[in-house]
């Protein structure tokens, strides 16, 4: 049953058998195989497809999720409370980050993690852009995200931790705009400069990681939006308004409660809100 409840979990949250299947690391057909005997066992339907492709949970699933989680969490619980004569494994993290916060709020962060805790935490750390690292979170790929884009998704949650301010920096007599790519917190606050200021970019350059744009910026190649706290003091900028005031935000799953997981997210959130 465990192994039922783990892949309608899956499946309910990703809308898809083969996402599911990657997400747990075994077959397709396995995945179906397990939602058939669930529902087999339940004597209901879980899911219908829309499309060729979509599946809709069906309202005894909508019904079925919130126990089938509290039934895991049961099971976790029941089984970290054993005492087990083999040592406890290592803590494993994985973290995925944007550019900005990884350039300049994770380091701040790790200098200030006890030794004990580095010692005792295996920490992977990639970095993508914010809809990356959403995708990312949803999809168990990592256990919980830092970003700059103010989205969200009904199954995360979102906490405040930092805050940034975005400026107009390089030569800003210059037509040539280096823009971030679609996805990315950048972007999305560049769209929202374009829009402001009614600006229709004649010449620019998709550039996909903000320590290019800046090098470039330095060597008085075009203008761009970017965070502050990157620029080398010798780029010039312009402020703008506090509408490009933005935060930092940690995203981590709702129905993440992994004890190490859910302690190491505190920690996170205490030390960024503390610099």
């Amino acid at each position: 049953m465990f192994k039922l409840l783990q892949s309608f979990i899956a499946v309910y949250e990703t809308r898809s058998f083969s996402k599911a299947a990657e997400q747990l690391f075994i077959s397709q057909p396995t995945i179906s195989v397990h939602i058939k005997q669930l529902e087999s066992q339940l004597n209901t339907i879980m899911f219908e497809r829309s499309g060729r492709t979509e599946l809709v949970p069906t309202t005894n699933a909508r019904r079925f999720y919130q126990h089938a989680l509290h039934l895991l969490d049961d099971w976790k619980n029941a089984t970290d409370s054993l005492e087990l004569t083999v040592e406890r494994p290592r803590t494993k993290i994985r973290l995925g980050a944007s550019q900005t916060s990884a350039t300049v709020l994770l380091p701040k962060i790790f200098t200030k993690i006890k030794k004990d805790v580095l010692n005792n935490t295996d920490f992977k750390i990639e970095m993508h852009n914010s809809e990356e690292i959403l995708d990312g979170v949803l999809n168990h790929q990592f256990d919980f995200g830092i970003i700059e884009k103010p989205i969200t998704h009904d199954f995360i949650t979102r906490d405040v931790i930092a805050a940034d301010q975005l400026v107009l920096a390089g030569n800003l007599e210059s037509t040539v705009w280096l823009i971030r790519e679609k996805g990315s917190g950048v972007y999305h606050y560049t769209q929202q400069y374009f829009k402001q200021e009614h600006i229709v970019p004649e010449h620019f350059l998709t550039i996909a990681n903000n320590d290019i744009i800046v090098k470039m910026l330095a060597q008085n190649i075009g203008k761009a939006i970017v965070s502050i706290q990157t620029l080398p003091q010798n780029i010039p900028y312009k402020s703008l308004t506090t509408a490009f005031n933005r935060h930092f935000y940690l995203i981590h799953h709702e129905h993440n409660n992994q004890p190490p997981i859910k302690n190491e997210i505190a920690r996170f959130i205490q030390i960024a809100r503390s610099l």
